[in-house]
């Protein structure tokens, strides 16, 4: 069994140690060390990182009391130095403590259970039970857990010893009952404390104050912790999105909130400079901005239909004169669409229109033709462009894919339709 330094003491970056066993597994070494400050991956929260006698440490796993290292290269010595990544291990701990204060605040405000957790490398999910917020609650949330944050309320880490786990006052049921870790935010430790936990449950207390004044949240969790909630910083609410019937709530928590506060601070202070605005003055300008854009772009979108609509024309006439093949160069996609749409309201056309850019494009069948079948002839035209697409009377359309062979796709699409 290795000994947990990460326990005793999560702010130990640095130990030494002696490897107990290295076994060569899937290309790594899987080493197994008499103590170990290495946070090994469960809970939501991911493995340390570091070195280990001057190696990286690949991965950290764990195995009923066992911790594996696994390293690429089996180490030429037994007492080894072990190096934790501080800032990688401090960041995990701002959001496995954050994410309790989140859920003890969800719990206790809006009466929402946490179901799942994850805590990614750019931000921490609390998926809950509940399928809406609204943006009321969301702030209300935010602002308690912040508090909670800024009251630097004590973090306890302790085993149930021999205090049966259904004394205390959880806010979310753990399915263990032998050497369950528990994290308590606030209020004096409930370690050791078998008879005040007694006395609670005889009077049928159901809620952290009536266990110890000051108790702000108290779970079962294996993962390592901050001492004090202070540390965690800051917790910003980010987005929310529905899973399943439920909410996905994403957060950002302690140095990461800050350093998106900072990156949109200098943003809008580059947006306020562009804009000649200070910052209480960049959503007015922002949306007058918004409003005069669209208002330009439905000029533009007149006047391109307007192009399109004399372009079409002029390729009317040069139809009814026998041309059936009309090539653009570089053409902008829109316009090009704007003529094809023009085109197809016509009578009496029978055409082909193509537009060529970077070796890739669009092509556009118009036929008013009567029994014109463009399916009998379309693999064997289309192939030569790696053309897709399709369409229905009169008009066919799609993506060009290359355009090596464009001049043989002309000359067989007159032959085709002459």
């Amino acid at each position: 069994m290795t000994e947990k330094l990460f326990y005793n003491d999560p702010y130990l970056y640095s130990f030494t140690c002696s490897v107990i066993s290295a076994v060569e597994e899937k290309g790594l070494w899987k080493l197994e060390l008499d103590r170990t400050a290495f946070y090994p991956e469960g809970g939501g929260q991911p493995a340390d990182r570091g070195l280990l006698g001057g190696q990286e440490v690949v991965d950290v796993q764990k195995d009923k009391g066992h911790v594996f290292h696994y390293l690429k290269e089996k180490p030429s010595v037994d007492e080894l130095k072990g190096e934790v990544d501080r800032i990688f291990r401090m960041d995990y701990m701002q959001q496995h403590t954050g994410q309790h204060i989140l859920s003890a605040v969800l719990k206790r405000v809006a009466g929402a259970a946490t179901v799942a957790v994850h805590q990614a490398e750019d931000y921490t999910s609390i998926e809950i039970d509940h399928s809406e917020f609204p943006a009321e609650t969301i702030e209300l949330i935010e602002d308690e857990a912040n508090k909670l944050v800024c009251a630097n309320h004590p973090v306890y880490c302790f085993l149930n010893g021999d205090i049966p786990i259904s004394l205390f006052p959880l806010r979310r049921d753990t399915k263990f009952t032998e050497d369950v870790r528990l994290v308590q935010i606030g209020g004096e430790s409930l370690e050791n404390r078998k008879e005040a936990l007694e006395d609670a449950a005889k009077a049928l207390a159901d809620d952290f104050e009536s266990f110890s004044p000051g108790i702000k949240d108290l779970a079962a969790c294996g993962g390592v912790h901050l001492k004090r909630t202070g540390e965690v910083g800051l917790i910003k609410f980010q987005k929310q999105e529905k899973v399943r019937g439920r909410l996905r709530l994403f957060w950002l928590i302690g140095n990461r909130a800050y350093r998106d506060y900072r990156t949109k601070s200098q943003l809008t202070d580059k947006i306020g400079e562009a804009l000649s605005v200070p910052l209480s003055g960049i959503e007015s300008e922002f949306n007058r901005f918004m409003g005069a854009l669209g208002e330009e772009k439905k000029r533009n979108s007149d006047l391109l239909k307007e192009m399109a609509s004399l372009k079409a024309e002029e390729i009317r006439g040069q139809n009814q004169s026998g041309k059936q093949v009309f090539l653009f160069d570089k053409a902008d996609p829109s316009y090009f669409k704007q003529i094809t749409i023009a085109l197809s309201s016509f009578d009496n056309i029978h055409l082909c229109l193509l537009n060529i850019s970077g070796g890739a494009g669009q092509w556009a069948l118009i036929s008013h033709k009567e029994n014109t079948d463009f399916n009998v002839f379309r693999n064997d035209l289309l192939s030569l462009l790696d053309g897709k697409g399709g369409g229905k009377a009169p008009l066919w359309q799609g993506k060009i894919g290359k355009t090596e062979e464009i001049d043989v796709f002309a000359d067989q699409f007159e032959s085709a339709f002459s």
